[in-house]
C-alpha cells in the first residue's frame, strides 16, 4: 500500500494534503497584511519553507505579489556587488519583471551595491508592479559568514524605516527565514542592532492538528499517533516521517511497538553522520562558535532537569534552541523530545565536551619533557608523510575558482581540530596568522596573490598533531582580467508555443516523475545550436576544467558546476549579451521541436541497458560513446552496450543528426544544466519542482536546494536519453558528464 499523502523530503507544495496549518500561518499573513517585517527563525526541518510557499499562495489570493530569494547558493560570492546582483536577478525571475536585472545592474554601477539594491527595489520593482510586494529571503543564515553581511541587514532595516517618509516603499515588505538569531545579524557593535521586525514562532505539531493523519492511517491509529508524539513531541519532520513509514504496513502491524522499531532504525540505531537531520544538529552544537564547552554544559543541565531560565539574548541558549535539541517553554529551557534526548544524551555530551586546558596543563606538566622528545625523535617522520585528500566537495579532485583580479582570499575550513601547521606550495603560512585564525575553531583565510593570467595551481598541506592524519587540498585559480564573447556561439531561433511536457505512461524507459502536462511558452528565444565547447569556455574563463581535455577544443566543456556556469553567463552579459540557462520547460520544448515521442526522430526501442539503435544517429550515449583518445573512461564492464567499446567519453559537438529546430546533441554527450531549482525525493527517486504541473505558463521553479539537469550523457543508459528524462544535481557539483548550452532573449529597454 502506498500513498501520495505524506511527504518528508523537500518543501511542501501549496496543495500538499499533508500540510498542517499552525498558528504561524495566520500570524504571518496578518503581519504581512499590516506591512510588518517578519522573521521566521527556527531550527532546520521545522517547516519554514513550506510555510513560505503556503503564505505566498494565500497572498496571491488577496492581490499581493511575492518573490523568493534563495540565499544559500549565493554564499560563494565574496564581493558585495556580485552578491547583490545575484539577489536582484532572482527577484527579476521570481516576479517576472520586464526589466533585465543584470543589464540594469551594470548600467547603474556608479552606485554602491547597497544603494543600487535599494534603487532597484524602488525604481524597478515598485515601478513595474503597482500591487504590494513581499520578498522572502530564505536560508538567511548563509549570509552571516559573508564579510558584508552587516551591509545587507542594515540595508533591509533602512528600507523598512524609510517607509515612514516614502509612501512608495509602504508597498514593499520582507520576510527573513533561516536558522539564526536577530542578534547575529549585525556584528559591528558600532552599528545599531537589528531590533526591528516581528518574530513568527514555529511551534511543533499537537495531536489535534494532525487529526487528518489518523484518518489516513486508519480509524484505530490513535495509539500509533500517540506513540509518534511520545518520541517526537510533535517535531514536524519527524512526525511526517514516522507516519509515512507506518502507513504502508498491514493494519495489524501498525502498532506502538512498530513505531519503536522504526524510531530505532531511523534515529537511535543509526550513525549520526548517516542522518542529515541529526548531523546538522551535531555540527551546529559543536562547530562554528567559541562556546562549545558552555553550550554542552548548559544542555547537560537541561537533561538533568535543572531549571535553566531562558535568556533570548544568550548566544548559548539561542544555539541550543536553534539546533533543535531544546526549546523555550514557560521561560525555561527544556528538552525538545525523546529522540534528541536519546541520541544526544549525557554520554554524547561527555565525549564531545572540550577538556579544561588549564587542568590538562597541570596534570601533564611532569610529562612535558617526554612529550617534546617523543615529538622530535619518535613521531616526526623521516620520510614524506602521507596526506589524505581534503576538498570542499569530497568526491572532486580539486577546488576551482574563476576570478578577474590578480589576488584572492579563500576561507578554508579545517579538516580536523588537530592541525598544527599549514603550508602553501611548501611555504609556511605565517604562524601568527595561523594561531589567530585557528583559535576561532572554524578555519583560516589564505591569500593567493601575484597570479599569472590563466591557470594557477596550488597545494595546501595540513599537518596533524601527534598520531593524527595529515591532509592536502588542491586549488586551481583561473585568473582572466579581460575576455571577449566567442564569435562561434551560434544561436537558433525558437518560436513561442504550447506543448505536452513529460511522457505518456506507455513510453519505453519512462520514469514516474515525467507526468504529462500542458505547458505554454509565451516568448520566443534563441538557443545555442550545440553545447558550449571547451574552446568557448576557456576563452571566457581562462581555464579548461574538462576531464576529457584530449577529446579536443570542439568537444563540450564538462566538469563545470551550475554556479560556475552562472559566472560564465555573467561575463558574457557584461559584454552586452542577454544570456542565461534554459528553463526546464524551454529545454524540453526545444529538444522536442514539435514532436511528442521519446526522441525527436520517433519512438525508441530499448534492446538492452545501453543498447537503443534509434539513438545512434542523434546522440552519444553509453552504448556508442567509445573513444580512442588517451584519458577515456574505462567502460569495459558496462553491460548490454550497442557497440563493444573499452573506453568511453565525450565527442566533438554537432556530429550527429540535428532536430527540426536545427539543434544538435540535445540528447547525450553531456547532461545539460537548466535554470530551475529542484529537490530530490530519496524515497520515490523523483525530481521535485513546484512548477511541473498542468496549465503552467512560462514556468521556472525557484525553490529547492538542487538544480535540474536534462538530456543524458556519454555514459548514460538508454532510458536517460529521452526528451522527457529529468535529473537532479547540487549546484556546486562538477562531473565529467555535466555541461550546458545557452539561451538568449532580446534585451528589454525601459522607457525614459
Amino acid at each position: 500500500m502506498t500513498t501520495d499523502f505524506f511527504q518528508t523530503g523537500g518543501t511542501l507544495s501549496e496543495d500538499a494534503p499533508c500540510y498542517i496549518e499552525r498558528k504561524a500561518d495566520e500570524q504571518l499573513l496578518n503581519a504581512l497584511d499590516k506591512g510588518e517585517l517578519c522573521l521566521i527563525l527556527a531550527p532546520r526541518q521545522t517547516g519554514k519553507s513550506s510555510l513560505m510557499v503556503h503564505a505566498i499562495a494565500e497572498l496571491k489570493k488577496i492581490g499581493i505579489r511575492a518573490a523568493i530569494v534563495d540565499l544559500q547558493p549565493l554564499a560563494i560570492q565574496k564581493e558585495p556587488a556580485a552578491w547583490f546582483s545575484d539577489v536582484v536577478y532572482q527577484i527579476e525571475r521570481s516576479l517576472r519583471l520586464d526589466t533585465d536585472a543584470l543589464s540594469w545592474w551594470q548600467d547603474n554601477a556608479r552606485l554602491g551595491p547597497t544603494q543600487r539594491f535599494m534603487t532597484f527595489m524602488e525604481d524597478v520593482v515598485l515601478s513595474e508592479i503597482q500591487e504590494r510586494v513581499v520578498i522572502f529571503f530564505d536560508e538567511i543564515d548563509s549570509v552571516l559568514s559573508l564579510p558584508f553581511s552587516d551591509d545587507f541587514f542594515t540595508t533591509i532595516r533602512a528600507m523598512v524605516n524609510a517607509k515612514a517618509n516614502n509612501p512608495v516603499l509602504r508597498r514593499l515588505n520582507f520576510v527573513l527565514l533561516g536558522v539564526a538569531n536577530p542578534s547575529d545579524f549585525i556584528k559591528n557593535r558600532s552599528r545599531t542592532p537589528f531590533n526591528i521586525g516581528k518574530e513568527i514562532p514555529l511551534t511543533d505539531f499537537d495531536s489535534v492538528s494532525v487529526s487528518r493523519f489518523e484518518e489516513v492511517i486508519g480509524n484505530d491509529s490513535k495509539s500509533v499517533l500517540d506513540r509518534i508524539f511520545y518520541w517526537t513531541a510533535g517535531q514536524p519532520q519527524m512526525v511526517q516521517k514516522l507516519a509515512e513509514a507506518v502507513y504502508p504496513l498491514p493494519a495489524e502491524e501498525r502498532s506502538p511497538e512498530k513505531i519503536d522499531d522504526i524510531v530505532q532504525k531511523a534515529y537511535l540505531g543509526t550513525r549520526i553522520d548517516s542522518n542529515v537531520h541529526l548531523k546538522f544538529i551535531r555540527d551546529y552544537l559543536l562547530e562554528g562558535h567559541k562556546k562549545v564547552r558552555k553550550t554542552l554544559n548548559t544542555y547537560k543541565s537541561v537533561l538533568d532537569g535543572k531549571p535553566v531560565a531562558y535568556d533570548e539574548q544568550s548566544p548559548v541558549h539561542s544555539r541550543l534552541r536553534l539546533s533543535g535539541v531544546a526549546k523555550a517553554e514557560n521561560n525555561t529551557l527544556v528538552s525538545r523530545n525523546r529522540v534528541y534526548q536519546t541520541v544526544f544524551d549525557k554520554q554524547w555530551i561527555k565525549q564531545n565536551t572540550p577538556r579544561d586546558k588549564a587542568k590538562i596543563a597541570i596534570y601533564s606538566l611532569s610529562f612535558s619533557l617526554a612529550a617534546v622528545l617523543a615529538w622530535f625523535f619518535l613521531i616526526q617522520p623521516i620520510f614524506f608523510p602521507k596526506f589524505v585528500n581534503f576538498q570542499t566537495l569530497s568526491w572532486q579532485d580539486e577546488d576551482v575558482y574563476y576570478i578577474e583580479k590578480d589576488r584572492l582570499e579563500i576561507d578554508v575550513g579545517m579538516p580536523s581540530q588537530d592541525i598544527v601547521k599549514i603550508t602553501k606550495d611548501g611555504k609556511n603560512i605565517p604562524l601568527e596568522q595561523q594561531d589567530k585564525e585557528l583559535k576561532k575553531g572554524s578555519g583560516i583565510r589564505i591569500l593567493f596573490d601575484n597570479l599569472k593570467i590563466g591557470e594557477n595551481r596550488y597545494e595546501v598541506l595540513f599537518y596533524g598533531r601527534l598520531w593524527k592524519e595529515n591532509f592536502k587540498k588542491k586549488i586551481v585559480i583561473a585568473y582572466l582580467p579581460e575576455w571577449e564573447v566567442p564569435t562561434d556561439l551560434e544561436m537558433v531561433k525558437i518560436p513561442p508555443g504550447e506543448f505536452m511536457m513529460g511522457s505518456p505512461k506507455d513510453e519505453a524507459g519512462r520514469y514516474e516523475d515525467e507526468v504529462l502536462h500542458k505547458v505554454t511558452l509565451t516568448k520566443g528565444f534563441e538557443m545555442q545550436k550545440t553545447e558550449v565547447t571547451q574552446r568557448q569556455w576557456k576563452q571566457v574563463m581562462g581555464y579548461n576544467p574538462s576531464y576529457f581535455k584530449n577529446c579536443g577544443d570542439d568537444c563540450p566543456v564538462e566538469n563545470v558546476s551550475w554556479l560556475d556556469v552562472q559566472e560564465f553567463i555573467k561575463r558574457l552579459n557584461r559584454k552586452g549579451g542577454n544570456y542565461r540557462l534554459p528553463t526546464e520547460a524551454e529545454w524540453e520544448y526545444a529538444a522536442r521541436a514539435g514532436t511528442e515521442t521519446a526522441i525527436y526522430t520517433g519512438n525508441m526501442k530499448i534492446i538492452g541497458e545501453r543498447n537503443a539503435p534509434d539513438l545512434d544517429p542523434i546522440a552519444w550515449y553509453g552504448g556508442n560513446s567509445g573513444v580512442d583518445y588517451e584519458g577515456g573512461w574505462n567502460s569495459s564492464d558496462w553491460k548490454e552496450k550497442q557497440y563493444n567499446h573499452k573506453r568511453a567519453g565525450t565527442h566533438p559537438v554537432g556530429k550527429k543528426k540535428p532536430n527540426e529546430f536545427g539543434l544538435y546533441d540535445m540528447l547525450g554527450n553531456v547532461w545539460e544544466w537548466c535554470q530551475d531549482n529542484s529537490d530530490w525525493d530519496d524515497k520515490t527517486k523523483k525530481v521535485v519542482t513546484d512548477t511541473y504541473r498542468d496549465g503552467v505558463i512560462d514556468p521556472v521553479n525557484l525553490k529547492g536546494s538542487g538544480r535540474v539537469l536534462r538530456g543524458g550523457s556519454w555514459s548514460s543508459i538508454a532510458r536517460n536519453c529521452r526528451a522527457a528524462g529529468r535529473d537532479y544535481g547540487s549546484p556546486d557539483n562538477r562531473g565529467s558528464d555535466g555541461g550546458f548550452r545557452l539561451v538568449r532573449f532580446p534585451k528589454v529597454s525601459r522607457p525614459e
